[in-house]
């Protein structure tokens, strides 16, 4: 598959200079320019929070649990380009109050808060590796300071809506039975979680009473992101989808501008290959922060005038949106691929809420699930979104499901992205997300649920 991919970019290579044009041919509806995607209000470097001013309860009902599924904040690129002359620095310097205690002790503070700082030496410049990082105080993929600012936003938000306004969770935690937290084992999830909770409740105290447990699980058992290495078969399903003819008419559309811009970014290999991922994400963090799109590497000594432009971060996002959208919602096998990727997690959130209205969940009220566009993209295919929501999730995009109990004794979910209820597409509208009967939210999200998942990832077909 790989060398079908590399193919397709290495004979656009000789068009790098022509724009993408129409093609009848084309997987897309219309002009691949300008397919059904209404970004006109579209803000990948914030998204939208929910608003006390705006918020309203469900009519008649209580709230029984909230379960928050929302990705981290803004962070540097995970996806390395060697930097530029004049490039600016990446800022990650926040303290976080972080402490560790002994497995087996009381958790409590005994060693002292810390705060991480990544250090470039002096003599990195000197000895020439200044070609090999930024300039700055950030690992690649570490959350900015701006991230933990904006995840301290959403927390005071949702503060204002279940605190101040519903009068749902305590003013003061002074007992952390009312908290379930789980982030993934990367950082940029934990600082996220930690900076949701300060905004949260913002004179928490570190007595060991109030300690809120982070949950993670071990990498190779991860279910909050797609897991290839403990699910071979994701592989071989990304291979099936990326090898229809759809999907391959759509990289022949687009080859000579990913051709240009590995070019640009002077990168090579498979990983740049096939997939508008890397290229998102390596413009997308630069455009967030206002920073110099990328050039092409100089020659000899002189600057090259070969740059990426906002043309480009435009159509890259179209592209990435129709890749994301193609592989887990709309092409062939996108179900199979969604259930493998998510389904698991799905199943967590499921038992939780079934959990709760068996009446085994003690005083939980929040359940907090801290993770990535990874975790929260398959989630908005699972319930069908429309084209609008599942643009790429935003930094600190948030995906909330309430359970509630109306008088009569019905419970229904009301499940809300970025601040509005859910929008789904036209195609599945299979219930109002304002307030969805349980048993049809269930039998929703149970086609996505795998009930052997180690067998069905072993599964060549």
């Amino acid at each position: 598959m790989r060398v079908a991919i590399a193919a397709v970019v290495a004979a656009a290579a000789g068009a790098v200079a022509a724009a993408p044009g129409p093609n009848p041919d084309s997987a897309f509806e219309v002009d691949v320019a300008h397919y059904r995607y209404d970004d006109s209000a579209y803000d990948y470097c914030y998204a939208e929070y929910p608003s006390a001013q705006t918020y309203a309860p469900v009519a008649d009902a209580q709230l029984e649990l909230v379960q928050a599924v929302v990705r981290h904040g803004d962070r540097t690129p995970v996806n390395y380009i060697a930097p530029r002359a004049g490039d600016e620095p990446w800022a990650c310097d926040a303290v976080e109050n972080t402490y560790l205690h002994a497995a087996g002790e009381p958790a409590q503070n005994t060693t002292g808060a810390f705060r991480q700082v990544i250090a470039v030496p002096e003599w990195n410049r000197q000895f020439g590796f200044e070609n090999q990082i930024w300039r700055g105080s950030c690992e690649e993929g570490e959350l900015t300071d701006r991230g933990k600012s904006q995840h301290h936003a959403l927390g005071s938000q949702l503060r204002q809506v279940y605190v101040d306004k519903l009068k749902y969770l305590p003013a003061e935690l002074s007992s952390t039975d009312a908290v379930y937290l789980r982030t993934t084992h990367i950082w940029r999830t934990k600082n996220s979680a930690e900076s949701f909770l300060a905004g949260l409740w913002p004179r928490r105290s570190i007595a060991p009473d109030t300690a809120i447990p982070l949950h993670t699980y071990p990498k190779r058992i991860e279910t909050m992101y797609g897991n290839y290495d403990a699910c071979p078969r994701l592989n071989s399903l990304l291979s099936e989808i990326t090898a229809t003819d759809g999907y391959q008419r759509f990289l022949k559309d687009q080859g000579p501008l990913m051709a240009r811009l590995a070019h640009t970014f002077g990168v090579s290999g498979s990983h740049w290959e096939g997939s508008w991922d890397g290229y998102f994400d390596a413009l997308h963090a630069r455009k967030c922060h206002g920073m110099k799109l990328p050039c092409a590497p100089s020659q000899n000594g002189t600057a090259t005038a070969e740059c990426a432009t906002a043309d480009d971060v435009a159509q890259v996002a179209r592209n990435a949106n129709y890749e994301w959208a193609y592989k887990y919602r709309d092409g062939p096998q996108a179900g199979v691929l969604t259930r493998l990727t998510i389904g698991s997690f799905v199943g967590t959130l499921r038992d939780q809420l079934q959990a709760r209205i068996a009446g085994k969940t003690g005083a939980l009220k929040l359940a907090l699930y801290s993770g990535h566009d990874s975790t929260v993209w398959p989630l908005l295919a699972v319930l069908g979104a429309d084209n609008h929501s599942t643009l790429w999730p935003p930094y600190t995009s948030n995906l909330v499901f309430e359970l509630w109990k109306k008088q009569d004794g019905r419970r229904v979910v009301r499940v809300i992205f970025n601040g509005q209820t859910l929008r789904l597409s036209e195609s599945a509208k299979w219930c109002d997300m304002d307030a969805c009967p349980v048993d049809t939210f269930f039998a929703r999200i149970n086609q996505f649920i795998p009930t052997d998942i180690a067998g069905e990832c072993a599964a060549t077909s």
